[in-house]
């Protein structure tokens, strides 16, 4: 896990600097709280997202940031945010059961697999809690979605999902391959961006036969 950077940073918004106490609390914790971790991460995401916040410094933070200046980089809050997603049993905080015997570091190797993939090939013990680190990646790359796909995978950790509706073009093909590398929210949006075409072709329709 990463280390986190103690920062003296205070929001006007209560409810932000509450959430960043609690991400400090999970360090503080001997750092071994990762679920609590993922979620606090995941929780101040979604909270910031799509809105900048401006600290009593008059500096303003969007997500990405903001958790910057506590050790995270862009790559490390999205392992994060899709840890929870992923292998969180959301509610209760713990690791789902395939998964709870894994450390984190071997979780974020799972994550250049899509969830379909990694969930089998756990159950039927291909991959173990018990292997290291580089045997899981080693193995990974021997799959036929393995290498090439983690690359792309990895590629896309890096992008802010909130650039993602800007960067997906309703009126451009896409190949089937190009959502399976999306997370939820990646694909929640572009969802969002097919239903905004969608309405304005309506709109241009309905307007178009009034003028007939």
């Amino acid at each position: 896990m990463e280390e986190f950077i103690k920062s003296d940073l205070d929001f006007e918004d209560n409810e932000l600097h509450l959430l960043m106490l609690a991400l400090q609390d999970c360090f503080e914790d001997n750092q071994i709280n990762f679920c609590q971790t993922c979620k606090t991460i995941y929780d101040i995401w979604s909270y910031c997202k799509k809105s900048y916040f401006k600290a009593k410094n008059n500096e303003y933070y969007n997500s990405y940031k903001l958790l910057a200046k506590f050790g995270f980089d862009k790559k490390a809050v999205n392992r994060y945010k899709q840890c929870y997603e992923r292998f969180v049993l959301q509610g209760a905080n713990v690791l789902l059961n395939d998964y709870k015997d894994f450390s984190p570091s071997k979780l974020f190797e799972l994550l250049v697999l899509s969830s379909e993939t990694s969930d089998e090939l756990v159950k039927k013990q291909f991959i173990k809690p018990t292997m290291t680190v580089k045997q899981i990646r080693e193995y990974i790359k021997t799959l036929k979605d393995g290498s090439d796909k983690a690359e792309k995978v990895i590629e896309d950790t890096t992008i802010n999902e909130d650039d993602i509706p800007m960067a997906y073009d309703p009126k451009q093909e896409y190949e089937y391959s190009y959502f399976e590398t999306k997370t939820k929210n990646q694909l929640l949006n572009i969802v969002w961006e097919l239903q905004k075409a969608y309405q304005k072709l309506k709109s241009n329709k309905e307007k178009k036969q009034k003028n007939d």
